[in-house]
């Protein structure tokens, strides 16, 4: 049994946390939010994500709070047909869930008090000190000029508090941390059954991206079915688009796409569109001794391939599986890193690759994009391929694959 700590309640801590108390480990998870509360609107859960959540016996309820996604289909303006992507190329059963983000953090929350783990809300770690064979923890009061304490001493610690880290950024591990120029305003609206099943996007250009994802249900409010609404923006024209008013922004968008109009209606005040912004995260490995990085901490990407929760989901089953084949921590760590390089490295690839062609002022990009993706979505192998890429299972270019296991 080792004594682990875990920084940070989302959703790589709060699994990790669970699959390791589960194995016998004696865990503390600590919590810089004194209340904590999912923020952000959907996510797409992909088939690895949802078998990590059948290893903990949380499918079910995610189940009945998401809407199932047979098909990622985008077109532009003219409607030429940039994506179609359908998961039954690569497994016939498989399907991407659409799910608010809050249903999953509070499944994964409810979860960690039936199981009875400490967690210390409210404490947010500052510093670790690594010093005779131990992880000591630091926190430190959030008050102006706030004293430092110490917080613990574990056999391990767990960073998962995001893609800002200290924590990590303190770490000796070469590491590069990359803003992505563009993000994107977000809003949840009801869903009046647009989309039919699959996430449905429009393009023009690379400058202007739409999206609508059916996300289900927010946490157990079961009336009304819900989509998320995604809009591509340039960090530094938030504020032109804050000065342009909702209503000239309303008239872009349905030049880009009139179908919607029905789900703008939904859209009366600016402060229902939340702006995220995005960065790279790249770590030459994600562990140093006692300490191990996980989630986006570890390797953050653009939202492009809807992987986020799902690699996050596989570092904590795969973190668990590490420490039950071997008895010391160190070890235990560096397993750890060999076995999550090839499929975090594909994945952070592949992001950072097609980025550029859907989020960019490349005009070179989005005509090539426009020209060749169509058709290459239309090839038998291809398709197979790029199916194989959304459901989270590829490891590599040309080869490779996830195996999960219970």
């Amino acid at each position: 049994m080792q004594r682990i700590a875990i920084i940070g309640g989302g959703t790589a801590g709060a699994a990790s946390a669970l699959f390791l108390a589960r194995a016998g480990h004696q865990v503390t998870l600590f919590e810089r939010v004194a209340q904590p509360t999912a923020v952000g609107a959907g996510i797409l859960l992909q088939p690895t994500g949802m078998h990590v959540l059948d290893a903990l016996g949380l499918l079910e309820p995610i189940l009945a709070h998401g809407a199932r996604n047979d098909r990622l289909f985008g077109t532009t303006a003219g409607g030429r047909t940039v994506l179609d992507v359908r998961y039954r190329h690569h497994d016939a059963q498989s399907f991407g869930l659409g799910l608010h983000r809050g249903a999953l953090f509070s499944v994964l929350w409810e979860a960690l008090k039936t199981a009875a783990i400490k967690v210390c809300s409210g404490v947010n770690i500052s510093r670790i000190e690594q010093r005779g064979g131990q992880a000591l923890l630091f926190s430190r009061d959030p008050a102006p000029g706030g004293s430092e304490a110490e917080a613990g001493e574990f056999d391990c610690a767990v960073i998962a508090d995001g893609t800002r880290s200290d924590l990590r950024a303190a770490l000796a591990i070469p590491q590069k941390v990359t803003p992505y120029p563009w993000g994107a305003l977000w809003a949840l609206v009801p869903d009046d059954g647009l989309t039919q099943g699959g996430l449905r996007q429009w393009f023009h250009h690379a400058q202007q991206m739409l999206g609508l994802m059916p996300t289900g249900f927010a946490y157990q409010e079961m009336t009304q079915p819900i989509l998320s609404l995604f809009w591509s923006l340039r960090a530094d024209r938030l504020p032109h688009w804050q000065e342009q008013g909702l209503a000239a922004w309303k008239q872009t968008v349905l030049a880009l796409a009139p179908p919607i109009a029905p789900a703008l209606e939904h859209i009366q005040r600016p402060e229902q569109l939340t702006f995220a912004r995005y960065a790279d995260v790249q770590m030459r490995h994600w562990h140093h001794g006692r300490i191990v990085c996980i989630g986006d901490c570890a390797h953050a990407t653009s939202p492009q391939l809807g992987q986020g929760a799902n690699l996050a989901l596989v570092d904590a089953m795969t973190l668990a599986q590490c420490f039950a084949e071997s008895s010391a921590v160190e070890p235990a760590l560096a397993l750890y890193s060999q076995r999550r390089r090839p499929h975090l490295r594909y994945y952070q690839g592949a992001s950072k690759l097609l980025t550029p062609f859907f989020q960019s002022d490349s005009r070179i990009a989005s005509t090539l994009r426009d020209i060749a993706l169509g058709p290459i979505c239309r090839l038998p192998v291809a398709r197979q391929q790029m199916a194989l890429t959304l459901s989270g299972s590829k490891t590599g270019w040309l080869y490779g694959r996830l195996r999960q296991s219970k």
